[in-house]
Parts: C-alpha cells; structure tokens; sequence
C-alpha cells in the first residue's frame, strides 16, 4: 500500500484490520481529490471497502490538511471543543494548545502569513469553544480580515439536544433553563451573528443535513481561499462523531468561485499594456492585500520583464518584491521613508495598484495617496471591479511586454534606499532607535522572515533592506498590539512544517511584548525557533509624541525581560535558550555576532534598553501629524 499520509489509528482501533481498510480508504480517498490521483487500495487481510460514513469532524480536519495545507491548528480545548479535539491526530493535525484565545488567534494569523508567502496558499486553523472563548479570538480574527488572511476558526458549540431543551423552556411555567456560556436568555446564534461582521462565510453544523456536510464543508473553505478572509464553522458537540453521506466525496472539492469571471485575462492584460505604452510617466505601487499575496511572483516576474517601469512598495507590503530589481525603489512612505518619493508618486500619470490598503498609519494620514483618477486597483481576483484572474493576466503581461515601447523615467534624483545611513559606532555609547535598524540590518540573512511589532519597530525596520526570499511582516490596517509576539509561533511553525530555510525574528516593544507575554511558554513548550528582540524603552514611546508626553498612563510596568524564559520552567532537553539585556552597541554587537543568532536554532531573547523618549527623527513627523488628527 502507498499512501502519502503518516497516519495515527483512534485507540482501541489498532486490532481491526477491516477498520484499518476502511478507514485508510476514507483518508486516502479523500485526500487524493485534491490532487486528482486515484488511488488503488489494498490490503493484506481484506478487501478495500469505502468507509460509509465517516465523522463530521473527521471531515472537517481532513479537508484543512488536504485541500488547504494546514497542519497546526491553535487553540484552548473547552468543554464543546474536547470531542473534536480527538479527531485531529488522525487527520493528520496537530494541535497546538495557547495560553489563550486571542493568542491563538494571533498564531493561527501568522502560520496563513507565512504559507502564503512561501507556498502562495494555504490558511490558518483555530478553534474555540462557544461564547467565551470565541469571543477572546473576536480580536484576532477581525484582524485577519482587516488585512486579508484566510483563517479558519472552528468553534465548539452546544450540542443539539441542549440548545432544543433550552429553548423549549421559554414558554413554559418552569423556571427558564439557560446553557452556560450563553448570555442566559437562549439567543443560541447571537455569536455567529458577531462573527458575519468579519468573517465571509459561516456555518452551523446543526442546520446542515448528514448528505450536505461536505458540500457546506467544501463552501465555506473555498470562500476563505478566494477572499482570502476568515470563515466561521460551528460544530455542535454531539456532531462531532455523528456519519455523514460518503455520497458526494468524490464530487470536485472546491467549486470554482471564479467560474462567473467575465473579463478575458488575454484582453485585459493587452488593455493594461496599452495603458503603459500610452503613459508618459507610469508607476507600479505594491501590498500584500485583497490576496496578492498569492500572486507575489507573477507580480515579480512582470516588474523584472518590464524592466523600466518604477515600482514601490506600502510599508506591509514591503517584502513583496525583490528589493534587488534595479526599478525597486523600496518602501513608499512619504517624507519618512528612506528617500522621499512623494513628488515621483504624486506626478504619476498611471498607477498600477496591486493589493494596496491605503490606511491614514500607511500614508501619512492619507497626504502622500496618488491621485485617483490615474489609479487602477488590482486584487487578486479583480481588476477595478471586474471580476478577473490576475494571475493569467500578469503572465500575459510577462510574455508579451515590449519594453522598448515602454517610457523611460529619469530616476536619477529618486535616491537609492538601499544606501542606508551609516553611523560612527562607539561601543559604550547607548543604542538609538536609528542605529539599531541600520546594524541589524547587516546581520540579516535570506530566507529570514522578520515580525515587525505594532510598537517602534513599525517604523524603525519599514526601512530595512531585505535579503532574497525573505518575508517582512508588519500591519498596515489593523495595528493590535501584541499581535506579533503569538504570530511568531504561528510563523516559525509554518516554515518548519514546510523545511523553509531562514530564521523567525521578533522586533517588538517592552509595552507590546507585556500584551501577550505568556505566549513565551507556549513557544519553549512546543520547542519553536525563534529570535526575539524587545525594545526596553519603559512604555509607549509613540503614544507619548502622539499626547502625554510625561503621562503616567503611557508607562508600563518595569519587567526583567531576560528572566522571562526562566518563569516558564526548564528548557527542553536538546533547545537552547539564550537571554540576555544589552545597553550599549558592543553588547549588542556580541549578540549579532554570535553563532546562536547567526543560526537561530531554540529561543533568543534580548531585552535591547533604549532611553524613554528615543524614537526615530522622521517618525517624529508622523506622530505629530497623528496628534493633530485626534
């Protein structure tokens, strides 16, 4: 028998031979599917029969390693969780249990981050029980639709029998019989109607036939895929184990949601090339939204083919295109960034606008936007709002431009981004926040993906040069902070589970850090690599420049960072964990030279002090302009 699954039999299975063919059928069955193989399968004591009817949950986890790629699914087990939980191992999952909620969500945000950049595809898993603990992921989850990520988020709910009992009592003269986790009036759907605020699809096991399970299944997870946005399932406890018709498993998974596109991407890419032969002074402006992700080397190929037309990134979208291509000209940030390309950008007769959120946080409160009369949109699916695969159409574009038709730009005066200031290095002097970024910088390696925390690194590293295959995350929407140091386990663990080379680092700050801290314990107990640089500058430094410069309220407590490894016990036998405070550029430099960072195997932690009120020269226009805005 060849099976491309390892496969882990329910206890008390392991003496059944006819199980064992069945169940193998069902999982290779169904897997194969998504591949389009047929599968032949035998055994040495039976026939192959097909399995009749496998679990709800049993289908639910093997479509997420199947057809979506997941292999690590976050959460906290829960009273209405526990019976699902039992069906991972054999699907192939592995469940990856947080400290909380949000912090899963968090996680499960960071491993779709990371698949999606190096496999262009996949989605993040999460599951929670009903009301309380769905509630706490509500933070995560809203933010991964805010920023495009496809995450799954199964949710444990009540089992049939008690929403029918609790229900029943409304009317009548006994006293009326509330579920826990309810908001004791028997609104059984008040959470899925939070939840369609930010999710794109949802369903409730309990209203889906046994014949409709993986129909309803196969549509809720396409959605994700094609809105690159959360969808929301829930799973009553008692369907769990319950048999669905085996009926439709051989129908196409995945119906095609894009069957309805009505633009030729033949024409379309013809149209758009028109459009830049026509323009005078063209510019390609890239981010990582509306599920360009996906499509990040179609997009590179075509900047590389067309060779002379200038091409800028959103700050999170800044690891989208290789920062070698001579019409690269970095991160676009206005007068903060690098070099100021505000004047290049504003003077643009066409813009191509790939996956572009123009937030206030990214465009300096909207003041550095093209004009939109010269813009077209582009999604991954749309162009303008037509709907379109863009992927045919950028490699329509990639074979056919002529650039020799294409306008030549003087881009002498633009400035090159990769020539980073350098500054005189004295050993005991204290670290700023402008020459930390700048010496990290010459430490990075390719392959490396660097997390960049809601905090001062936001602006600090939107600058950073990055090496090939390299993948730099940063929020351009929804800014929670905490929300990096949880993404960090989410991301390393996605590159393990895909053999991808390079190291997982955290840029966070001290007031960020204390957000989500516990998560720490969660990456030393699952032995999770990962290199976390914490910027000790005793609160929120942005907030004070925004207002309350001196205010309490921007303090935070004094934590002794490179003791937290020790809270959580041990290190595991076989992990190294390395902590350490540095005050001044040597101490610094004997953490960047040293052969733990070079490899980032186990856990690093440095706790990097820098003065309260440091903060970088040209970031101090744009917190300014913030506290104007307020």
């Amino acid at each position: 028998m060849e099976s491309g699954f390892l496969l882990e039999y329910p206890p008390g299975r392991l003496n059944s031979m006819s199980y064992k063919t069945t169940y193998l059928r069902y999982i290779t069955e169904i897997s194969c599917r998504y591949s389009g193989q047929k599968i032949g399968l035998t055994s040495h004591g039976g026939s192959a029969n097909q399995i009749a009817n496998p679990a709800a949950g049993q289908m639910i986890h093997r479509q997420l390693y199947a057809a979506a790629g997941t292999r690590r699914v976050y959460g906290v087990p829960g009273d209405f969780t526990l019976r699902a939980l039992d069906h991972l191992p054999p699907s192939g999952l592995k469940f990856v249990g947080c400290c909380n909620e949000l912090n899963a969500g968090y996680a499960a945000d960071g491993y779709a981050r990371a698949q999606r950049h190096r496999k262009a595809s996949g989605v993040g898993a999460l599951i929670t029980t009903y009301g309380v603990g769905e509630l706490s992921a509500a933070n995560a989850v809203a933010g991964s639709y805010a920023e495009y990520l496809p995450v799954v988020h199964i949710v444990g709910t009540p089992s049939r029998r008690a929403r029918q009992v609790s229900c029943s009592s409304l009317g009548g003269k006994k006293p009326h019989l509330h579920i826990h986790h309810t908001m004791a009036d028997s609104r059984i759907g008040v959470y899925r109607e939070i939840a369609e605020k930010f999710t794109v699809a949802q369903l409730d096991l309990a209203e889906t036939t046994p014949e409709d399970v993986p129909t309803q299944i196969d549509r809720v997870l396409s959605q994700a895929l094609h809105h690159s946005r959360p969808v929301y399932i829930e799973m009553p406890s008692d369907v769990v184990e319950t048999g669905i018709s085996s009926e439709k498993l051989n129908d196409p998974i995945y119906p095609n949601p894009d069957t309805a596109r009505n633009l030729d991407a033949g024409q379309m890419a013809q149209n758009l090339l028109q459009k830049l032969y026509s323009a005078k002074r063209p510019l390609i402006i890239v981010d990582r939204a509306k599920g360009t992700e996906t499509i990040r080397q179609e997009i590179n190929d075509f900047v590389q083919k067309s060779g002379s037309i200038p091409t800028v990134s959103l700050p999170s979208g800044a690891s989208m295109v290789d920062n070698s291509l001579p019409n690269y000209f970095g991160v676009y940030s206005g007068a903060i960034g690098a070099v100021d390309l505000t004047s290049a950008v504003k003077s643009a007769d066409l813009v191509l606008a790939f996956g572009c959120q123009f937030s206030d946080t990214q465009t300096l409160g909207w003041a550095v936007l093209p004009e939109r009369h010269v813009m077209t949109l582009i999604g991954r699916n749309h162009i303008e709002d037509e709907p379109v695969d863009v992927r045919e159409v950028l490699k329509g574009m990639a074979q056919t431009v002529d650039s020799t038709g294409l306008p030549g730009q003087d881009t002498s005066s633009w400035g090159d981004f990769r020539n980073q200031p350098q500054f005189e290095v004295y050993p005991k002097a204290y670290i700023i926040q402008d020459e930390f970024y700048t010496h990290l910088n010459k430490h990075l390696q390719p392959n490396d993906t660097i997390l960049l925390g809601n905090a001062t690194p936001i602006i600090g590293g939107r600058d950073l040069v990055l090496p090939p295959s390299s993948q730099l995350i940063a929020s351009g929407m929804w800014f929670s902070i905490g929300h990096m140091l949880p993404a960090a386990l989410g991301v390393s663990q996605a590159k393990a589970v895909m053999k991808s080379e390079g190291r997982t680092i955290l840029l966070d700050g001290d007031g960020s850090f204390q957000m989500t801290a516990q998560e720490l314990s969660t990456i030393i107990h699952q032995r999770v690599n990962v290199i976390i640089f914490i910027i000790n500058n005793s609160g929120y430094t942005y907030e004070r420049y925004i207002h309350g410069m001196n205010e309490a309220y921007n303090d935070v407590a004094p934590w002794n960072y490179s003791a937290a490894p020790q809270l959580f016990g041990d290190a595991p036998e076989g992990y190294p964990i390395h902590s350490c405070k540095v005050r001044n550029m040597e101490e610094l430099d004997e953490v960047l030279n040293s052969e733990g960072f070079a490899k980032g195997k186990g856990l690093t932690l440095v706790d990097v002090e820098m003065d309260m009120y440091d903060i970088s020269e040209k970031a101090k226009i744009l917190f300014e302009l913030a506290g104007k805005q307020l």
